[in-house]
């Protein structure tokens, strides 16, 4: 008792021990928000190089200039009379000159009211090609086709108003029965030797053709030239379709391509054209 009173004297009652302090928190950074990683853009691709020539002053492509047209350019395959690529055909190509041109536009109109278009296997034609064609008839003894009128010796194709073609169904793309396939080389394409639905399809072309100022040759069902004032004096050009192929005025015949047993060589590979 005495010891318990001695302390309350000297101290009084006894000093709690101090808190402890409270913790302090680090504020931690907020997260970086999520950025969707942008993908690399892909790059358009390069147009293919253009291997064909463009048309010469005053022509035009077909097959930009006649809406819908269906371009079948036999003379640029195997699949025609002669059995190979014809020179000046490396590339297929359609050109004319502006104003037949223009009234091929106008047969186009005039056949779609009936459900119809235009299919074209030849049109501008360089002359070395006309030149192959009669080379072709002699070393295969069948000059008959030149003095007949079926192969031409200079044609109204070199001239850029001539075209071969035929008339298609919009519907479902399909030819129409004309008796005998273009290029058939024999009375049988004549105009008006064919009867029933051959005849009256041949005589359809003609009309929408001829409304236009188109004239046909008799002997070829497929064959119209467009009638104007000096088609006559009209140059015959020989400006190949492809780029690579010798230039007009530069190209040369083949020695010996009029003699049997010649072999054409193989067609001139398409190249891009210079800028």
């Amino acid at each position: 008792m005495t010891v318990w009173l001695l302390l309350l004297a000297c101290g009084g009652a006894p000093t709690p021990a101090p808190a402890a302090p409270e913790p302090v928190l680090a504020e931690l950074p907020a997260p970086a928000p999520l950025v969707e990683p942008v993908p690399e853009p892909v790059p358009e691709p390069s147009p293919p190089a253009r291997t064909e020539r463009r048309p010469p002053e005053g022509w035009v492509d077909l097959a930009e200039h006649v809406p819908g047209v269906d371009l079948r350019v036999r003379y640029a395959t195997t699949d025609n009379f002669v059995g190979s690529v014809l020179p000046g055909y490396a590339v297929p190509g359609a050109w004319m000159r502006q104003a037949p041109a223009d009234a091929l536009v106008r047969v186009q109109a005039r056949l779609k009211e009936q459900g119809l278009g235009l299919r074209v296997y030849d049109a501008y034609r360089p002359l070395r090609a006309t030149l192959a064609m009669v080379a072709w008839a002699h070393r295969t003894d069948q000059v008959a086709l030149l003095d007949g009128g079926y192969v031409a010796r200079r044609s109204g194709h070199n001239r850029g108003n001539t075209i071969d073609l035929s008339a298609i169904r919009l519907s479902d793309g399909e030819e129409l029965d004309m008796g005998v396939p273009w290029d058939t080389l024999s009375e049988a394409a004549h105009t008006r030797n064919a009867t029933g639905e051959a005849l009256a399809n041949r005589l359809t072309l003609k009309a929408a053709m001829e409304a236009e100022g188109f004239k046909n040759y008799f002997r070829e069902w497929w064959h119209y030239t467009f009638v104007e004032p000096g088609e006559k004096e009209l140059q015959h050009r020989d400006v190949p379709y492809a780029c690579a192929e010798p230039d007009e005025g530069v190209w040369k015949a083949p020695d010996g391509w009029r003699e049997p047993g010649w072999t054409p060589p193989p067609p001139v590979e398409a190249a891009p054209c210079a800028e």
